[in-house]
C-alpha cells in the first residue's frame, strides 16, 4: 500500500498516487552520433516548400502544376513529394534548374503565395517560411531618396536583400507567419519625419484586416460576421468613389479659349471666298 504524505504526493480518485509533473514527460531516445553527409549531399539540389493557405487547392495540384512549360518551365527534370502538413519538396536534376525557378519568386498557386527556399538540414517547423518580394516604398522625399533610407525600410519590412534607389524599392524576405506591413514611418537625423506606404510586386491574395497571408478577410479569425461585412461595404465605397474621382479627371470638358469661334468663322468665310475666286477669276 502507497504510504506517502500529503507532501510527497497526491492521490487520484482511485487511491493510487497522481505522477509528478517531472513523471510524465515523454522520456527522449537518445540516439547515438552517425554520418549523415550522404543524406545531406543527396538533397543538395532540392527546394522545399511551404503553403500558408490551408483551403486551397491541394498541395498535390500544386506539384502537378508548377514544373510545367508556363510556368517553371522544368517538367520531367523535376520531381515533387508531398511532405504533409502543407509542406513539399522538388528534387531537381539540374542546378540550373534550381537556381531558374529560385529567380521566378514570389511564387503563387491559386493565387496564394506560398515559401519556396533551398533545402537545409533543420527541425524548425516555420521553415520554410521566407517569401521575396520586391516592395515599392512610395512618399519618400527626393532629397532622401538614397540607399540608407531604403535599407532601413527593408529591414523593418523583413529581411533586407538589396534596393533600387532609382525605382525606389527594396527586395525583402518577408515572414509568411507575420503581418504584412503596408505603411510606415521613417525618421531621419535631422528630425523630419515622413509617412510612407508600401506596395508588394506580385502580391494577391492577403487579408485586409489582420494583412496575414493565410486567408483572406471573409475568414479572418479576428472578425465577427458583422466588422467583415462593414468592411467589406467600406472598400465598395471607396473603390466607387476612387472610380468616379477619376472619371471627372479624364470627362471634364475643356474650355475654348477666347477668339476660338470667331477664329473658325473668319477661317471659313475666307476659305469660301477663295473657292469662288477660282472659280471666277473675273470677280478678282
Amino acid at each position: 500500500m502507497y504510504r506517502g504524505t500529503g507532501s510527497q504526493a497526491t492521490r487520484r480518485h482511485d487511491g493510487l498516487p497522481k505522477r509528478r509533473p517531472h513523471e510524465e514527460e515523454e522520456e527522449i531516445i537518445r540516439v547515438p552520433a552517425f554520418d549523415n553527409s550522404n543524406l545531406i549531399e543527396k538533397f543538395k539540389r532540392t527546394l522545399i516548400g511551404r503553403m500558408f493557405h490551408s483551403d486551397g487547392r491541394s498541395v498535390e495540384a500544386l506539384l502537378k502544376h508548377m514544373p510545367k512549360r508556363r510556368i517553371w518551365d522544368v517538367e520531367g527534370r523535376v520531381r515533387g513529394t508531398n511532405l504533409g502538413n502543407n509542406k513539399f519538396l522538388f528534387d531537381f536534376d539540374k542546378e540550373e534548374d534550381l537556381e531558374k525557378v529560385l529567380q521566378k519568386r514570389p511564387c503563387h498557386f491559386n493565387r496564394w503565395s506560398f515559401a519556396l527556399e533551398k533545402w537545409t538540414p533543420t527541425i524548425k517547423e516555420e521553415f520554410p517560411n521566407a517569401i521575396p518580394f520586391w516592395a515599392n516604398v512610395i512618399g519618400v522625399p527626393i532629397h532622401y531618396r538614397k540607399q540608407e533610407t531604403l535599407e532601413s525600410v527593408g529591414k523593418a519590412l523583413g529581411t533586407f536583400v538589396k534596393a533600387d534607389v532609382e525605382g525606389s524599392k527594396v527586395r525583402v524576405l518577408v515572414d509568411g507567419d507575420r503581418p504584412l506591413k503596408f505603411e510606415c514611418k521613417v525618421g531621419f537625423d535631422n528630425g523630419d519625419v515622413v509617412k510612407v506606404t508600401i506596395q508588394y510586386e506580385d502580391l494577391y491574395r492577403y487579408c485586409f484586416s489582420c494583412k496575414r497571408l493565410p486567408h483572406e478577410e471573409g475568414t479572418c479569425p479576428d472578425l465577427n460576421d458583422e466588422q467583415r461585412e462593414g468592411n467589406r461595404l467600406s472598400r465598395i465605397a471607396q473603390h466607387d468613389l476612387e472610380e468616379h474621382a477619376t472619371r471627372e479627371a479624364f470627362s471634364q470638358p475643356q474650355r475654348p479659349r477666347a477668339g476660338t469661334e470667331k477664329e473658325i468663322h473668319d477661317t471659313r468665310s475666307r476659305g469660301q471666298e477663295l473657292r469662288r475666286a477660282e472659280a471666277n477669276p473675273t470677280e478678282i
